[in-house]
């Protein structure tokens, strides 16, 4: 989708983390702070548990040694006000959406992340894949 000069993405942060689950907890940091940082706090608690999700994904699903690194995106871009937050990891599987049963406590994190985004996606780039969600607000 191309996008107007006014319309543009501004990077408010790019980390690149180990493949480890101590890197969730780091990557939340990262973001909440960065939405603070640019006077972007209502995206704040959507945005932290979004990345909290795709990254505890990339941790379990692609990075089984820890010896693989996770990138964390956070853009924003015009009016409506937009943020999105990807994370990117080596592995080429697309992720599953999947349906859980009632009771189950794995299984839920794009559930989570379709339910706090306004559209979440994936796309393939140098033999792994971005995961994204983007979180809009009324203008």
């Amino acid at each position: 989708m191309a996008r107007t000069a006014t319309q543009a993405s501004t990077r408010l942060l790019a980390l690149a983390l180990p493949g480890i689950p101590e890197s969730v907890p780091a990557a939340r940091v990262h973001v909440r702070a960065a939405l603070g940082l640019h006077g972007l706090v209502e995206y704040a608690d959507d945005a932290e548990i979004i990345t909290s999700e795709l990254v505890t994904n990339a941790v379990q699903h692609a990075c089984a040694s820890g010896t693989q690194t996770i990138g964390v995106t956070l853009t924003h871009s015009g009016s409506p006000a937009v943020v999105t937050i990807a994370v990117s990891d080596s592995s080429p599987h697309r992720p599953i959406r999947r349906d859980t049963r009632t009771g189950s406590e794995q299984g839920r994190g794009l559930q989570i992340v379709e339910a706090l985004s306004a559209h979440w996606g994936r796309r393939t780039e140098n033999g792994g894949k971005t995961v994204f969600a983007v979180l809009a607000r009324e203008a």
